[in-house]
């Protein structure tokens, strides 16, 4: 069933306007190709706005992980002092080494991250840039 949307009509008691509904099925109708148009544009809409959510995530991440680097390369610093100082113990070394595996991993990890990043605006870039869903259909795509 459609409906048919009328004119607004001005509510002489209120500040707003009514639209009345008409439900017979005998307004105007979407075809076919309407209705596949619009689900290609919903399934376009929910595309860039999964690259959002994951650009969003990217950041989110990223954040975390340069405040852990911060934290671990000031554990780096105190690890180095206390071993040039000769404060020789049986975990001074293993911290150094501990301290200094973790930087590491959080280097690595920053830098998938970057990557991550660049793909994920170079794809938005692309998807803002593609062809509009009327372009698509006249170069004949559709």
């Amino acid at each position: 069933m459609t409906m048919q949307l009328k004119e607004p009509i001005a509510c002489p008691e209120c500040r707003t306007k009514a639209i009345i509904v008409n439900a017979s099925g005998r307004g105007p109708q979407m075809t076919a190709e309407e209705a596949a148009e619009l689900g290609r544009a919903r399934e376009r809409m929910l595309a860039r706005h999964k690259l959002i959510e994951g650009m969003i995530r990217n950041n989110e991440m990223q954040l975390k992980n340069e405040s852990a680097r911060g934290g671990a390369e000031i554990e780096l610093e105190c690890a180095r002092r206390d071993v040039a100082q000769g404060v020789v113990g049986p975990g001074a070394e293993a911290e150094l080494k501990r301290v200094t595996a973790r930087l590491r991993g959080l280097q690595e990890e920053h830098q998938r991250l970057v990557a991550e990043r660049e793909w994920l605006n170079a794809s938005l870039l692309e998807f803002e840039s593609g062809p509009s869903a009327d372009e698509y259909q006249r170069s004949g795509h559709s």
